[in-house]
């Protein structure tokens, strides 16, 4: 009959490495409860979360002489029943490895502790670390606890990125006993105040071929035309080229004289679209030029009136 006190089959941890069975195992030959045998482990800092079986498994993070100062020296421990614990500490060979952890997981900890109690933690500083469209976010669930669906999150103007000091300095009044606000000041611009888990609708250039298209890093997704190099003029200079019918962008020919007509700069294009020269001066004039942006919720309406791009199928490529 198997002794109690010896691990068996089903506590191996080649059948199912985790930290509790490593040092449920380990305890065994160590004759400590699993309790001592993570203080110990603890004092070398070593513990289950954030990297516990990876510091296990690592020779170079924890050295058997380590283990034999806080296991032998400290507690008398004979050499050959650590040796025996260490096989079960270090787990199998094919055990997790550090490339396979949550490096956000771990940044956290290191910076807020294995077990962080985030409501002890100034507001000011879990923004340092918010991440608006990551919602079961630890700082996210932490800020959501503690504000609810009040409106305290302020981004910068036409970001995703959070205004920390407006953010903080709008919990300070409403701490001090202000009322709330539908708006706040963000680099000298008035913007929308959003609940914990909110993001504002990114806005983002418009391709200027193709009404209500969104541009991806400046591209075309509908013919791959980079914009990135023309000015927001020539890019509005072909839009009204493309309202008064003289560009043809199902065309790649004609595409390619385009752009390079449009590369010889603005006044260029204006000499050989002469009729949408004065379209656009008049435009100019009133402050009417197509603006060329609009945002995700925008692009994403388009995508789903016309889901498999049929405005697409005749051009010529």
């Amino acid at each position: 009959m198997t002794s109690p006190t010896t691990p068996t089959a089903e506590t191996h941890p080649h059948s199912q490495d985790s930290w509790g069975n490593r040092i449920k195992n380990a305890s065994v030959f160590l004759g400590l409860s699993t309790e001592e045998v993570e203080e110990k482990l603890k004092e070398l800092g070593v513990e289950e979360h954030p990297a516990g079986l990876e510091m296990l498994s690592d020779e170079e993070v924890t050295p058997f002489g380590d283990l034999r100062k806080v296991f032998g020296d400290d507690l008398g421990i004979p050499l050959a029943k650590l040796r025996m614990a260490m096989k079960h500490l270090r787990g199998p060979k094919d055990s997790k490895k550090t490339d396979e952890l949550d490096v956000e997981l771990v940044r956290l900890h290191t910076k807020y502790g294995v077990k962080p109690k985030l409501s002890n933690i100034p507001s000011e500083q879990l923004l340092e670390d918010y991440q608006p469209d990551r919602p079961e976010h630890p700082i996210t669930l932490a800020l959501k606890k503690r504000f609810g669906d009040r409106r305290v999150i302020v981004f910068k103007p036409d970001t995703r990125e959070v205004d920390i000091e407006a953010t903080a300095n709008y919990i300070t009044d409403l701490d001090q006993g202000y009322a709330e606000e539908d708006f706040a000041e963000s680099e000298g611009e008035m913007v929308r105040v959003y609940k914990v888990g909110e993001v504002p609708d990114e806005v983002v250039s418009e391709d200027p071929l193709f009404p209500g298209i969104p541009l991806r890093r400046n591209r075309s997704t509908a013919n791959r035309i980079d914009w990135g190099p023309f000015e927001l003029e020539i890019r509005q200079f072909v839009r009204l080229a493309l309202e008064a019918g003289e560009v043809d962008p199902d065309s790649r020919p004609e595409m390619r004289t385009l752009i390079a007509d449009a590369r010889e700069g603005l006044d260029n294009l204006k000499k050989l679209y002469p009729e949408v020269a004065v379209t656009y001066r008049e435009a100019k004039k009133v402050g009417k030029l197509p603006s060329l942006v609009m945002t995700m919720k925008q692009a994403t309406a388009v995508q789903k009136q016309d889901p498999f791009s049929v405005g697409k199928k005749n051009r010529q490529y």
